[in-house]
């Protein structure tokens, strides 16, 4: 199944896309959040990458209570599921950034870059989270479930 990950945020949203057996999750682009025209773009873009399921990062304190933007991500997902037709999971995104930062240092990518491909990298981490709950329940790459 093509997920479409989307790491949400008030000035940016990071998106991340994985391959239909789920194998690998790959960041995307990172893009201006401009609500109703990022909404329709990301419509766009689901049709035209054959995109079967969204997945939205849920942001969460580290004690697992959602933090005060984790109704922004979930109407903005919601949103856009209503928009496109297509099943919507929600996933923690706790340390996501920390974690892409972390990933981005390690295979040697500047300090300026990093910064571009933040959000793109920590919508990547998301999904492969994703990914790997999915794997590790058996769900087939073919459900949704």
């Amino acid at each position: 199944m093509r997920w479409l990950s989307i790491d949400h945020g008030t000035k940016k949203v990071g998106l991340a896309f994985c391959d239909e057996l789920e194998i690998l999750a790959s960041p995307f682009e990172v893009w201006p959040q401009e609500e109703a025209r990022t909404l329709d773009r990301l419509a766009g873009l689901c049709r035209a990458e054959g995109v079967q399921a969204l997945c939205v990062g849920l942001p969460r304190h580290q004690d697992g209570v959602e933090s005060a933007t984790a109704a922004a991500a979930r109407s903005f997902g919601e949103a856009l599921a209503a928009r496109t037709g297509l099943p919507l999971r929600f996933a923690d995104e706790h340390l996501s950034s920390a974690e892409a930062e972390r990933l981005l240092r390690e295979r040697g990518v500047k300090p300026e870059r990093r910064k571009a491909l933040l959000d793109a990298a920590a919508a990547a981490v998301i999904l492969a989270g994703l990914l790997e709950t999915r794997r590790s329940q058996g769900v087939p790459a073919s459900e949704f479930g």
